[in-house]
């Protein structure tokens, strides 16, 4: 019997054949069969039941939506019919002047007339008629009159398509006047009617209403009644020509569905049905009411998540239930077995918190059960553990000496050409009798064999390794002179840091070995930084640079050494470029800098670097 236990302790996997697995098993079919075979009915009827109801709902819904809406548009068209019947209101507006006083008395007596037919509250936000000339006169809080630019006039969208109803109605998307300074945007009912019967109909009366009373009416029919929020039903009204009436504003998503719906009611002549959102991909139910007098189509959509979300939740809090009786069944079988599975959880539990680093630690003695076979397996593996815990010092130990016979080789490199070059200047300044600078050079020699051949492979200090190199390039500059020219910039944060032994004067040195195909003066320069929690060192030269094959050459070396952790196979004739990287991958791993590239103005540039906190390492 085995148990995989999660934190907070509780059966993650039971096996079948353990007795809680047998107990558990029989428990949980039994609560899921009747879980499962009570949610399918009780989700299959009550959606049923549900979609009717919506259906139903929406449908009469949408139906007086519409006719609200259509009263309000009937009122409007009465309107207009009873002042283009009045005689008082023709004879005054059509009375054509140029003197200012006398059109100023026909504004008044025109303002008595329609205020004496529509009485001191009308059913409209704001009255317009327009004169084919261009004269245009407006009732509402104020009555207004003013002359105006035909053209300009007959160019408003809903003035040019009543005039192209010859005298039938025409009733306007929301818009907003030119002149209007509020910008509240209205819907309009206009007509063209003639001066005389029987004429052209040339002159338009407009009858507006504010969008928000529309709006008001939509919103209204669908909010809740009892705490005044929306309901899960999405409202949209839109004209023949697919012009949107609301929502005012719609944004794109929007748009698109209401095109999707509109044509599929086209081409399919449905009122009610359940089809899918494109732009969500959710099943929605539909409700769509078309008036004929306005050509206004009403539209409901409900989508059928939300019509059926207490279904959903009655269902989670079911299942939530029948978790809980699978949990009590779990404990009941846990505390049934837990007298024979409590000695296999405490092997277990040894098996589990065994790491390599903690196999020094001694196990708790004692009996863990009066069953031999227990007794036989912890013992088992208590002999396991020791075994484990000698093989690893083992290994571990043949590891160590590996490694530091490998960091030894690699650091104990020495370029011989150098010290034949240096002899070979000493023994000339002997010969000039240049016996103080003999013994500085001889000095400065010693110091670095004394370095080089130093078989420790810890960590050295900064300024230590920094000596070296400036040993180094005094023994360079005895040779080359003002040839050569070095310049070292290091910061003082730097110094009381430890890194490898031997990478920079290397770098030194592998500037000396190619930048010498250049013409003099050689220019050498050495940049150390301390940046967060790296060391960066940096070497450039103005010599001919890296060509592309090399670069190739040492990446693809690199990526050998990055694969096999080889010790690299190098001639006598240098540490090189790959040994500085061997040595530096050994000691950081994957934490270690190391980029090879070419400057802006020329010259080979090497950057090497690793972390502060691996690197500082005691000897």
């Amino acid at each position: 019997m085995r148990f995989h236990f999660l934190k907070w302790g509780i059966p993650e996997m039971i096996r079948l054949r353990s007795i809680h697995g047998k107990i558990f098993i029989r428990y949980a079919l039994l609560i899921g069969f009747i879980i499962i075979f009570f949610l399918v009915s009780f989700t299959v009827y009550m959606s049923d039941i549900l979609r009717e109801d919506s259906t139903r709902t929406m449908n009469q819904l949408s139906s007086n939506i519409s006719d609200t809406l259509n009263l309000e548009l009937n009122n409007m068209y009465a309107t207009a019919q009873k002042i283009l019947l009045s005689a008082s209101v023709k004879e005054a507006f059509f009375r054509y002047t140029s003197d200012p006083a006398v059109q100023y008395e026909n504004n008044i007596k025109l303002d008595d007339i329609i205020f004496s037919i529509n009485g001191p509250q009308p059913v409209f936000h704001r009255l317009n008629l327009y004169r084919n000339d261009g004269f245009r006169f407006e009732y509402g809080d104020q009555y207004l009159s003013y002359n105006d630019n035909l053209q300009k006039e007959r160019k408003l969208s809903w003035i040019h398509e009543a005039l192209e109803q010859g005298g039938q109605k025409y009733i306007s998307p929301p818009h907003t006047m030119p002149d209007e300074t509020s910008g509240s945007p209205v819907i309009s009912l206009s007509m063209a009617f003639a001066e005389i019967y029987g004429m052209r109909p040339d002159n338009v009366i407009e009858v507006e209403q504010t969008y928000a009373f529309f709006q008001k009416i939509i919103e209204r029919a669908v909010l809740a009644p009892d705490d005044d929020t929306r309901q899960n039903k999405y409202v949209y009204v839109y004209n023949e020509n697919g012009d949107i009436i609301y929502p005012l504003q719609p944004d794109e998503d929007t748009v698109q569905l209401i095109q999707h719906y509109r044509d599929r009611g086209q081409a399919t002549k449905w009122d009610n049905t359940i089809a899918r959102n494109p732009i969500t991909n959710e099943r929605t139910i539909l409700s769509m009411n078309k008036s004929d007098f306005s050509g206004w189509t009403v539209l409901l959509a409900e989508p059928e998540s939300l019509l059926l979300q207490p279904v959903y939740t009655f269902t989670y809090n079911i299942i939530a239930l029948g978790v809980l009786f699978l949990l009590l069944a779990l404990s009941t079988s846990y505390f049934v077995a837990n007298s024979l599975s409590t000695p296999i959880r405490r092997i277990k539990k040894m098996i589990k918190i065994l790491e390599l680093d903690k196999l020094d630690r001694q196990m708790p003695i004692g009996s863990l059960s009066k069953l031999d076979e227990l007794e036989e397996l912890h013992q088992t593996f208590s002999d396991m553990r020791n075994r484990l815990k000698d093989s690893l010092e083992k290994v571990i130990s043949a590891r160590s000496h590996e490694l530091q016979s490998r960091l030894i080789a690699l650091q104990s490199q020495m370029n011989p050409h150098f010290l034949y070059n240096s002899l070979s200047v000493l023994s000339i300044m002997c010969e000039e009798q240049r016996n103080d600078e003999a013994v500085n050079y001889c000095m400065g020699l010693s110091n670095m064999l004394r370095y080089v051949s130093s078989s420790s492979f810890h960590p050295v200090a900064f300024e230590e390794e920094l000596r070296h190199v400036e040993d180094f390039i005094y023994l360079l500059k005895e040779r080359y002179g003002e040839m050569l020219q070095i310049q070292l910039n290091t910061q003082d944060s730097l110094n009381g840091l430890r890194i490898p032994k031997l990478v920079i004067q290397p770098l030194i040195e592998n500037c000396m070995k190619y930048a010498l195909d250049a013409d003099p003066p050689w220019k050498i320069r050495l940049v150390g930084k301390r940046l967060s929690n790296k060391w960066i060192v940096t070497v450039s030269d103005n010599g001919p640079g890296f060509s592309q094959d090399k670069l190739t050459l040492l990446k693809q070396r690199l990526q050998e050494i990055d694969a096999k952790m080889d010790r690299p196979e190098l001639s006598i004739d240098g540490m090189g470029l790959v040994n500085i990287y061997m040595r530096l991958r050994m000691l950081y791993g994957d934490q270690l800098i190391f980029d090879l590239s070419n400057g802006l103005a020329g010259g080979a540039c090497v950057t090497i670097g690793g972390p502060i906190q691996i690197a500082e390492v005691p000897e």
